[in-house]
Order: C-alpha cells, then structure tokens, then sequence
C-alpha cells in the first residue's frame, strides 16, 4: 500500500469529482424562458408558475394550502406569524440547526427556548424539550437536519399533550419520511426552503404548507397584500385588513418558480441518485476500522440525502484527533468537511442581555445560555464529519478511489499518531 499522501504519497484520488448542482434541464430551460419572453416575471395573485408550484406542493403533501415565499426564512417567519405567536410566548426550538429556523421567533416578539440535540443525529431531542416546557410555551419547530426526518410520531405526541403547535423545517429533507409520512405532512405548518442548494432549488424561493386556514391567511396577510389576501382571506377579523394586509411583500419570483417545478418533478429521481451514493459511504465505512456509517434511526423509511454526516470517535482511532483524520483524508483527494457553525446558544444574541435590538420585543428576562449549557449540541458539533451528497451516482471507479483513501488512512492510524503528537509538541 502507497505511503499517506499527506506525507508524499501518491493521493487515492487523483481527479476531482466536478458534479454541478442544481441539475438544470432542457426543459427547465425552455419553461423560465417562455414565462420570461411573455412578460410573467411579476403577480399580485396567486397565478402563473407560482400557483402551479404551490399546486404541486399541496398535491405531493396532500396539504390544501400552500403558499410561495421569496426564501425558506420568509416561509418559517409567516409559519411564526401563522400560528398567532404573541409576546410572551416561548417557543422550543433545536439549537443546533441553522439560524432561519430561530430568528423568526424573535421577530414575532416571542422567545426561542432552545432544547439539546440527539447525539447521533443532531436533531431536536425530545426528552430534554421536556424539562423546558413551561405554562409559556405556546410552540415547538422541529428541523430534519441534514435529511434526516424527525420522528414526527413522537414529535406530535409530545406537543399534542402540551398543547402546542408544531412547525416543522424541512429546509434539508425535501421528499424524506418517517414511519412512511413525508416530511412537512405531520405538523402544524410546515416551512420548506428553495435555495440553490436545496433538494428542490429555485435559487431563493420558500414554501408554507399547512391544512389550517387561519395559519394560511394570516401567513397571507403578513406577506401577500392587496390583490392576494382580498381574493383568499375569508376570516371575519381579517376581511377589513385585507387590502392592506400586514406589511411585508414575500412574495416569490416567477421565474424561480419556473426554475422549482422541473426540480419538483425530478425530486425522486434525485433522491434515488444521492440514496445510492450513502449507501456506498455506508459500505466503505462499514468495511474501515474504527469507523461506521452516518446514523440513520428506526422511524426514517427514507432519508433527505441533503448531508452524509457520521460521527468519529477519537478512542476508536487511539486517540487522533479528528482534524488529523480530516487533514489526512483531504490529502488523499476526499472532499471532507466538518460542521462550522457552532449551536445556537452558543451565539452571543442568546448569551448577552443587550441584543442591540430596539424593534423586536427580546425578553429582557429570558434564559441567557453559557458554554456547556446544552452539552449533547456541542459534543455532535465536535463529532460529526461529512462526506459530499454528490447529485449523481459514483462511479465504481471512483467509489474505488474513496475506498483506498479510507484503507491507507486506517492503515496508517499510527503514523498519524506520531504526527499529530508532533504538531502539538
């Protein structure tokens, strides 16, 4: 076996692997082209290639609203806004998941409480949301990190026996399901985000889903005004703002709106693709020393495909720390990474009285988090690697190649040793 590329040896990997995404079609092509060429790069309604996205969103979650927004943060905030959130109000919330998940909350006026991670997955952990319910808690949102759903069963029994509205994220996980439900058809209202790296991409764009008209039309007023909210609010308190509505325009471009319903039709397919290559990562970690596979719980009968994420053990390496791990692979042409963002508590918003907010209502009394305040968050951070969710099937060429990268890694834990000693020293 060749020596370490890391120190001289020829890499496993010689070529990178160029795979672009997202996947543009012919068809998706032509489709922006002809909404451009006759003038529909503008609606007040819901008309066009927006309502024939929503159209296709309440058809795949048999859900019968759904609302097109300019971002996945624009659908999460009117999600907040939907379920009637009032100062005062706590919500809990995973700390590690990105920011769009969490911020909304304060813009709403309420309170994000957040609730530690499960430590193989990352996402919400439901028996510590227990010990932060309080007689404020008025909401949960869950986000299916990295593909991998949450187990909405659980989820909804947990907030059914508070009394709490459920807004799922499904921002990473389009087309993932648990116990046989996809993703975004459990909750209460469910965000879906179509940025250019999302498993549906418009380029920025966002989806709300929900099976309760109040959500629905208040969603509408706060983003929709005039021409929209007229035609579909109903409820007697709202009719009389209508027109004017709440203020804000989050209404989605068209023409990523176009861009979004060839991703839709193509979403299966993808996610078969991507299903194909997690499997091989399963089998070449399987098959390594000291190594195993991304976590994939009981519930998950199909997996988001947004992010392989397993977990590395440093015991299990006699000790290497993982940058050495991660150093060691990246020179034999694998392109690993690992998390950059630490969980949200760890965020000064959440850490310091003074925001430097003056429009929002921020609870002057709530809880101010400290390092090691949600261990199980930070030690996943510290934990978990990844490997690229490439787009299309490997080839066995270059699955090849990330097997041998892995075996000279393994065999030559010990001379990683020493190095990194080394480095310390």
């Amino acid at each position: 076996m060749s020596d370490l590329a890391l120190f001289g040896g020829d890499p496993a990997i010689r070529q990178p692997i160029e795979m672009a995404w997202p996947i543009i079609s012919d068809a998706d092509v032509t489709r922006v082209a002809e909404a451009a060429r006759r003038g529909e790069i503008s609606y007040d309604a819901s008309e066009g290639m927006v309502a024939e996205l929503e159209a296709v969103f309440k058809a795949r979650l048999d859900r019968p609203h759904a609302l097109a927004t300019s971002s996945g943060t624009a659908a999460l905030h009117s999600a907040f806004f939907g379920i009637g959130l009032a100062p005062g109000d706590e919500v809990l919330a995973p700390t590690y998941t990105y920011l769009a998940t969490v911020m909304p909350i304060v813009a709403c006026n309420a309170t994000p409480v957040f609730v530690d991670a499960e430590p193989d997955t990352g996402n919400i952990d439901l028996d510590d949301a227990e010990r932060h319910v309080t007689s404020r808690t008025r909401a949960m949102v869950v986000t299916h990190l990295s593909g991998h759903p949450v187990d909405m069963e659980r989820a909804m029994r947990f907030a059914r026996r508070h009394n709490l509205k459920v807004v799922e994220d499904c921002s990473q996980a389009h087309g993932a399901t648990s116990s046989g439900a996809e993703v975004g058809t459990r909750g209460d209202v469910a965000a879906f985000s179509l940025q250019g790296r999302k498993l549906v991409a418009a380029g920025e764009g966002g989806i709300l889903a929900t099976s309760d008209t109040t959500i629905y039309e208040r969603a509408v007023m706060l983003g929709h005004y005039a021409a929209r909210s007229q035609q579909e609010v109903s409820a007697p308190h709202l009719v009389p703002f209508a027109k004017l509505g709440y203020g804000l325009n989050y209404r989605m471009h068209p023409l990523g709106a176009a861009l979004a319903i060839g991703q839709m039709e193509r979403l299966d397919q993808h996610l078969e693709w991507r299903a194909v290559n997690f499997a091989a990562y399963d089998r070449i970690l399987r098959d390594t020393p000291g190594l195993a596979p991304a976590p994939r719980q009981n519930h998950v009968t199909r997996h988001g495909c947004y992010s392989y994420q397993p977990l590395y053990d440093p015991a299990a390496w006699g000790g290497l720390p993982r940058s050495v791990f991660i150093e060691a692979l990246r020179a034999e042409g694998v392109p690993v990474t690992v998390p950059t963002s630490m969980p949200l508590h760890r965020e000064p918003f959440f850490g310091r009285a003074e925001t430097g907010v003056t429009t929002f209502l921020v609870d002057m009394d709530r809880h101010l988090y400290s390092p090691g305040d949600l261990p199980r968050s930070e030690g996943y951070v510290e934990s978990a690697w990844r490997l690229p969710a490439y787009p299309r099937p490997l080839s066995k060429e270059r699955l090849a190649g990330f097997a041998e990268a892995f075996r000279k890694v393994a065999a030559n834990a010990e001379q990683l040793r020493w190095h990194a000693h080394a480095t310390v020293a």
